[in-house]
C-alpha cells in the first residue's frame, strides 16, 4: 500500500504544480494541496506503521536448520522497493521530523545523524528487523544453531545492502559493522559446537610416558574424539548456510581450529596408539580425512560416518 500512496503522492504534486499556473481559484489550488498533504501523512505514516510491524512480528515456529527466516526475505525485498522514493520520502520525512512528529530514532551507529530522513528510517526498519532475529535465535535449544540462524540472516541483510542503492544510503561503516557481528556469531558458534571435541586433543592428564596407563589414555581420548566428531558431522551436515560464500569461510574457520589441533596430537601421541593392538578402533581418521569430512558440513542434508580410517596412498 506504501508504494501506492506514493505513486500517487508524486502524481499528484506534479499535477499541482501545473494547476498552479493554469488556475486562479484559491479554493481548488487549497483543496489540492489538501489532498497532497494528506497524502503525505498516509505514506508517513503507513511507513511508521510497517516500521512497527517488522519489530511486533511474533511468529514462534523456528525455521529448519537454521535457514533464512521469511521476515528477513520480506523486510529487505520491500526496504530495497522503498529506495525507489528516496528522494519523495526524504522530503515527507523531512518536514515531519521538523515538526517533531516522529518517535525518536533507535537504533545503534553514532553516525547516524550524517544520514537522510529516509536513510535514517530504513535504519530503524533494519534495526528492528536485527532486534526481533535475536529474539526469534532463542526459539532455538541448540546453542549453535541460533548462531548459524543469526549468521545467515544477518549476512542476507549485508548481502542485499550491498548489492543495491541502500549501501550507498546507509554507508559503509554500516556494512563493516554488521560483518563484525557476523563474525562473532561465528566465534560463537564454533565455542558452541566444537569445544567439547577440542578439549579430547588437549594434553592434560596424558602424560608423556609410553607406559600402559598413558596408552589406555590416549585409547580414550581418541575414542572420545572420535565420537564428539561423528556426532557433529551428523548434526551439522543437517544445518543449512545457503550462501556459498558464508558455508565456505565457515568451513575454513573450523578447519583452522581442528585440523591443527589433531595433526598435533597425532603427531605427539599417534604412535602409542598405533604400536599397540586395534589401532584402527582408536585411530579412525587421518588429518586430511576430516579436512574432507568438513566439506559435508552446512548443505543440508545430514549424514553418518561409517568409515574406518582410510590409508593414505
Amino acid at each position: 500500500m506504501l508504494f501506492r500512496i506514493l505513486d500517487m503522492y508524486n502524481v499528484m504534486a506534479e499535477a499541482l504544480a501545473r494547476l498552479e499556473v493554469l488556475i486562479t481559484d484559491d479554493v481548488v489550488i487549497n483543496e489540492a494541496r489538501d489532498v497532497l498533504s494528506g497524502l503525505g501523512e498516509a505514506a508517513c505514516g503507513t511507513l511508521a506503521e510497517f516500521e512497527n510491524a517488522v519489530q511486533s512480528e511474533t511468529s514462534s515456529k523456528p525455521m529448519q536448520s537454521g535457514e533464512i527466516h521469511h521476515l528477513t526475505r520480506y523486510v529487505m525485498n520491500y526496504v530495497k522497493l522503498i529506495v525507489d522514493y528516496n528522494e519523495t520520502l526524504n522530503l515527507l520525512l523531512e518536514i515531519r521530523e521538523d515538526d517533531d512528529q516522529l518517535e525518536p530514532l533507535r537504533n545503534d551507529d553514532s553516525d547516524s545523524s550524517k544520514l537522510t530522513p529516509a536513510a535514517r528510517r530504513l535504519l530503524v526498519v533494519i534495526t528492528s528487523l536485527h532486534s526481533n532475529l535475536e529474539v526469534k535465535s532463542n526459539l532455538y535449544e541448540d546453542g549453535a544453531l541460533q548462531y548459524i540462524f543469526l549468521m545467515n540472516n544477518i549476512w542476507y541483510v549485508v548481502r542485499k545492502v550491498e548489492g543495491s542503492d541502500l549501501c550507498g544510503l546507509l554507508g559503509d561503516n554500516w556494512v563493516q559493522k554488521r560483518r563484525g557481528q557476523i563474525r562473532q556469531y561465528a566465534i560463537s558458534y564454533l565455542r558452541a559446537s566444537w569445544t567439547k571435541a577440542l578439549h579430547c586433543l588437549k594434553d592434560e592428564g596424558i602424560g608423556g610416558s609410553s607406559s600402559n596407563a598413558s596408552r589406555v589414555a590416549l585409547k580414550e581420548r581418541f575414542k572420545n574424539f572420535n565420537a564428539c566428531f561423528e556426532e557433529i558431522y551428523r548434526v551439522q551436515t543437517a544445518r543449512k548456510v545457503p550462501d556459498a560464500q558464508l558455508r565456505e569461510e565457515l568451513r575454513i574457520s573450523i578447519s583452522e581450529k581442528v585440523i591443527p589441533a589433531y595433526r598435533s596430537f597425532m603427531g605427539r601421541f599417534g604412535n602409542q596408539v598405533e604400536s599397540g593392538r586395534h589401532a584402527g578402533k582408536y585411530i579412525k581418521y587421518t588429518a586430511d580425512d576430516l579436512e574432507n569430512y568438513l566439506l559435508d558440513l552446512f548443505e543440508g542434508s545430514p549424514r553418518v560416518l561409517h568409515h574406518m580410517r582410510r590409508k593414505s596412498a
